[in-house]
C-alpha cells in the first residue's frame, strides 16, 4: 500500500481536512453554520432573534461558496487579458494567477515561481501549463515588468473582492433586520421584544438614520478596499524600510488566494476588520444592539483566528511527543515557551511534498492531524456557539433591566414635578 494515499474507506477525511484548512471562506462557513448560527439559534431569547441569525448564517454560508466559486475566476480572466499578460479569456495561461505573492517581490526568482505552480498544475496534464506559463514569460522578456504586471492584476482583484466581499457581508444584517422590522413594524434590537416594549422613535427619524447608516457603509466597504489593496502591493513590489510594507513583504504568501480563487486568512481578517465589523456597528438598531455585535464580533474574531490555532497548537505538540508524528511545522524541542505557541500545523496539501518524512510517520502524521484538525475546528465551534451566547444573554438582560431602572426614575421626578409621568404623557 502507498503510505502516501490514506485511504479512508471511500470518502477521504485527510483531503477533505486538506481542503478546510486552505480554503478560508469554507472553514470560516462551518465556523458560521456550527457556531455562529446554529446553536446561536438554539440560545436566542425569542424567535425573531433566532429567525434573524438563522437567516444570516443561511446567507452567509451561500455567499460563502459563490463568491470564490463564480466571480472571482472572472475577476482573474478579465484582468489578466486587460493586462495583456494572457491573450484570451480561456486558457491554461490564466492559471499564472496561482504563482504565489512570494515570487513577486523585488529579489525573488519569478522563473521559480512559474515552474513550481506548473509542475504542481501539470499532474496528468501532459505540461500544458508549463507550456502556457513558459510563452508568458519568453514573450515578456523581463522578469520585473512581468511581476509588475502581474502584481497590478492581484492588485484589482484584490480591491474588486474586497468591496464585494465587504458589500455582501454588509447588506446581510441589513436584509435580516429589515424583514423582521417588516413583519413585527419594530425598530428595536429584536433580541429584546419580550424584555421591554417597542421604542417610540419617529417613522421620519428612521429613515433618515437608516439614510445616513446606508452611506457610511458604502465608505467602509470602498475606502478601506482601494487602501488596503494599494499597501499591499507597495509592499510586495518595493523595498522599503518602513516596517508596515518590510512586514507585508516578508509575507507575501500570506496574501495569496489559495487556488487563485479563496483568500487567505490574513485577507479576510482584513475585510473582517475594516469593512465588515464596522457596517455590523453602524447598522445596529439601538444601543444594545450595538454592545451586542461588537462583542459577539469580537467573541468571534478572536476565536475564529485565536481558538482553533491554540488548540490545534496545543494537541499538534501534544501528538508530536508521544504518538510520534510530525504534524507542527518545526520542532519545539529547542524553542521556549512563547516559541512554542507561535508554532503553525503543517499544510496538509502539501504535506506529501514534505521530503523530511518517512513512509510510515507520514501516514500517522495524516490521520491523527486530519483527528486533531476537526477536533479543533469543532471545539472551537461549540465555544462559539454556546459560550458566547449566554454570557452576551445576560449581559443584554442587565442592560435592559438598568434601562428600565433609569426609566421609573425619570417617570417619578417629572411626576413629582409636574404631576404627570412620561408613560401618561405618551398615553395623552
Amino acid at each position: 500500500m502507498d503510505c502516501k494515499k490514506v485511504s479512508f474507506k471511500g470518502f477521504n477525511i485527510y483531503n477533505a481536512t486538506s481542503y478546510v484548512q486552505d480554503h478560508t471562506l469554507v472553514n470560516r462557513g462551518i465556523t458560521t453554520l456550527g457556531g455562529s448560527t446554529a446553536p446561536q439559534c438554539i440560545m436566542s431569547n425569542n424567535k425573531y432573534e433566532a429567525q434573524e441569525r438563522a437567516l444570516m448564517g443561511g446567507i452567509y454560508f451561500v455567499a460563502s461558496y459563490l463568491t470564490p466559486i463564480l466571480l472571482i475566476p472572472l475577476y482573474n480572466k478579465h484582468f489578466l487579458k486587460n493586462k495583456g499578460i494572457t491573450k484570451a479569456l480561456e486558457g491554461a495561461g490564466n492559471k499564472i494567477i496561482e504563482v504565489s505573492k512570494q515570487y513577486l517581490t523585488p529579489d525573488a526568482d519569478i522563473l521559480k515561481g512559474l515552474h513550481e505552480t506548473a509542475k504542481r498544475l501539470d499532474k496528468g496534464n501532459d505540461g500544458k501549463f508549463k507550456k502556457a506559463f513558459d510563452e508568458i514569460y519568453n514573450r515578456y522578456n523581463n522578469p520585473d515588468k512581468l511581476k509588475k504586471d502581474l502584481l497590478s492584476v492581484h492588485q484589482k482583484v484584490l480591491t474588486t473582492d474586497f468591496i464585494t466581499t465587504a458589500m455582501m457581508w454588509s447588506a446581510i444584517p441589513w436584509i435580516a433586520t429589515e424583514f423582521t422590522e417588516y413583519r413585527t413594524k419594530r425598530h428595536d434590537f429584536s433580541a429584546g421584544f419580550n424584555l421591554k416594549e417597542n421604542s417610540l422613535n419617529d417613522k421620519n427619524d428612521v429613515k433618515k438614520s437608516k439614510i445616513k447608516k446606508a452611506l457610511w457603509n458604502v465608505f467602509f466597504t470602498t475606502v478601506p478596499a482601494v487602501v488596503f489593496a494599494k499597501t499591499v502591493t507597495r509592499g510586495i513590489g518595493t523595498k522599503s524600510s518602513n516596517k508596515i510594507l518590510k512586514t507585508i513583504s516578508e509575507n507575501a504568501h500570506n496574501f495569496d488566494y489559495t487556488s487563485g480563487t479563496n483568500m487567505s486568512k490574513t485577507i479576510y481578517a482584513a475585510i473582517w476588520l475594516l469593512s465588515s465589523f464596522p457596517a455590523k456597528i453602524i447598522s445596529s438598531r439601538d444601543a444594545n444592539e450595538r454592545k451586542d455585535r461588537a462583542l459577539r464580533d469580537a467573541g468571534l474574531f478572536t476565536m475564529f483566528f485565536g481558538g482553533d490555532f491554540l488548540i490545534n497548537n496545543i494537541s499538534g505538540r501534544l501528538a508530536d511527543k508521544f504518538l510520534g508524528t510530525r504534524i507542527m511545522n518545526g520542532d519545539s524541542k529547542d524553542l521556549n515557551f512563547f516559541q512554542r505557541f507561535k508554532l503553525q500545523l503543517r499544510n496538509f496539501r502539501k504535506l506529501d511534498e514534505a521530503k523530511d518524512l518517512p513512509p510510515e510517520i507520514l501516514k500517522k502524521t495524516k490521520s491523527v492531524g486530519a483527528g486533531l484538525y476537526w477536533f479543533a475546528l469543532l471545539s472551537n465551534t461549540a465555544l462559539i456557539g454556546f459560550g458566547l451566547p449566554k454570557v452576551l444573554n445576560k449581559f443584554l438582560r442587565h442592560n435592559i433591566d438598568k434601562e428600565k431602572e433609569n426609566l421609573s426614575v425619570k417617570n417619578a421626578n417629572a411626576k413629582a414635578f409636574t404631576g404627570i409621568s412620561m408613560n401618561d404623557f405618551v398615553k395623552q
